[in-house]
């Protein structure tokens, strides 16, 4: 004779079990979202990722706890930063984002390069943001952008002079890419394009990215441009990357901050790029 009350009790258990391992697959597979995030980004707020992700505070900080614990992030006040970019003694607390001044100044000197009236092409990035932050200094200008982010930047400061191209949505760098965002691209003809990397490499002559699929929008970007600056901070010019997008021979110039490595500004300076320290 079946006993129905076990049944129903072990069927209520096996329910539960499955929303666990559910529950905890759904996890592995945000966390690794998040670490990819964070590895392009260079650093993340909390409430970014909660707003990314749709998830509670809670639900984040114990997504970025495991990270920590594993090792692949480090956790900052309000956000996370990658683990190679722990700097020893952070100023303070309150310094949420790696290298936000250098990318300030990097932001402020690629303004600081227009005439008023160009038509721009900002990238994906988080020193893109800080461009699309001093946009409003040149509010003649028409921007473009695939970066939802960049996009939002430029609302936020009261910029109405710009076209945001949309496509497949990319959460690693909050962009947009794939074939509808290529064929804008390659529509469209920018007098500047301001170009965002996971890595200079010196050596070899080249900028690369981490995401294929963006690499693939970033050199339509670079065809349909008159003049290409890469916007790099001077880790940049540490880091490695594979997906290689453009040589030195098809960009204009590099706009780095001016705590970059002695070795790799005497290489630049051998090139032809226009060198601009910020």
């Amino acid at each position: 004779m079946v006993d129905f009350g076990k049944l129903r009790g072990r069927m209520r258990r096996f329910s539960q079990n499955q929303s666990i391992s559910e529950e905890s697959n759904l996890s592995g597979v945000r966390r690794k979202k998040i670490a990819e995030l964070v590895e392009e980004r260079g650093s993340v707020a909390v409430r970014d990722l909660c707003e990314q992700f749709g998830k509670s505070e809670a639900t984040i900080r114990r997504d970025l706890k495991k990270l920590g614990e594993q090792g692949v992030v480090a956790r900052t006040h309000g956000g996370v930063m990658t683990n190679s970019n722990v700097i020893a003694d952070l100023p303070n607390e309150e310094r949420r984002l790696v290298r936000s001044e250098e990318k300030r100044r990097i932001g402020r000197a690629a303004i600081d390069m227009l005439a008023g009236d160009e038509v721009v092409f900002l990238d994906a990035g988080t020193t893109a943001l800080s461009v699309a932050d001093d946009a409003y200094l040149r509010p003649g200008c028409r921007y473009i952008t695939t970066c939802l982010g960049v996009a939002r930047r430029l609302r936020s400061h009261e910029i109405s002079n710009f076209i945001m191209i949309g496509g497949s949505y990319r959460s690693v760098n909050d962009s947009f890419a794939g074939t509808l965002a290529i064929s804008a691209l390659r529509s469209l003809t920018f007098d500047i394009a301001f170009l965002c990397c996971a890595a200079v490499d010196t050596n070899r002559g080249t900028i690369a990215l981490r995401d294929e699929a963006y690499g693939q929008v970033q050199m339509q970007a670079i065809d349909s441009s008159r003049r290409n600056f890469v916007i790099a901070d001077h880790e940049k010019f540490e880091a490695t990357a594979f997906m290689r997008t453009a040589s030195f021979d098809d960009l204009s110039g590099i706009i780095t901050n001016r705590e970059v490595d002695r070795d790799s500004l005497a290489r630049l300076k051998n090139t032809k790029l226009e060198i601009v320290l910020a």
